[in-house]
C-alpha cells in the first residue's frame, strides 16, 4: 500500500526585517493515504496574526520551492490553481493557528510544507 508522507518544517521569512522574538512552531511530520483529509497547523506567536499575510509552500526534495497560498483573510487570499479546490487555509487569531486543510491528497502533494510571515505585505485596508 502507496502512503504519502507531508513533512512539516518551519520557515521564518522576515521580508523587510528579521525579528528573533517572533516564532512559527510546526510539528515534526504527518503520513496518511493518498485520498485521504489532512490539517498543517502554525502556531505562531510575538505578533498579531491577524495583522499579518501568511503563506504556505512546499518543496518536494531536491526542487525548488513552490508558492501555494497568500492568505490574509477568508476573504482577502490567492491560491495557486492546481490547489484551489482541495487546500483550504486559515486563521484562528484567538489560538494564534494558521492552518492548512487538505483533501484529497495525491501522491504528487509529498512535500515539505513550510509555512512564512510575508512581513512586508501589511494590510493597509
Amino acid at each position: 500500500m502507496i502512503t504519502l508522507t507531508i513533512f512539516l518544517s518551519l520557515l521564518l521569512t522576515f521580508l523587510s526585517c528579521v525579528q528573533s522574538e517572533i516564532t512559527l512552531n510546526q510539528p515534526e511530520a504527518e503520513t496518511d493515504r493518498p485520498g485521504a483529509t489532512l490539517r498543517l497547523t502554525c502556531k505562531t506567536s510575538g505578533f498579531n496574526l491577524g495583522n499579518d499575510w501568511m503563506w504556505w509552500v512546499r518543496q518536494v526534495p531536491g526542487q525548488g520551492l513552490e508558492w501555494l497560498i497568500s492568505y490574509y483573510s477568508s476573504s482577502n487570499n490567492y491560491y495557486v490553481s492546481a490547489i484551489k479546490d482541495r487546500f483550504t487555509a486559515s486563521k484562528d487569531t484567538s489560538n494564534n493557528i494558521f492552518a492548512l486543510d487538505m483533501k484529497s491528497l495525491k501522491i504528487e502533494d509529498t512535500a515539505i510544507y513550510y509555512c512564512a510571515r510575508d512581513h512586508s505585505a501589511r494590510n493597509n485596508g
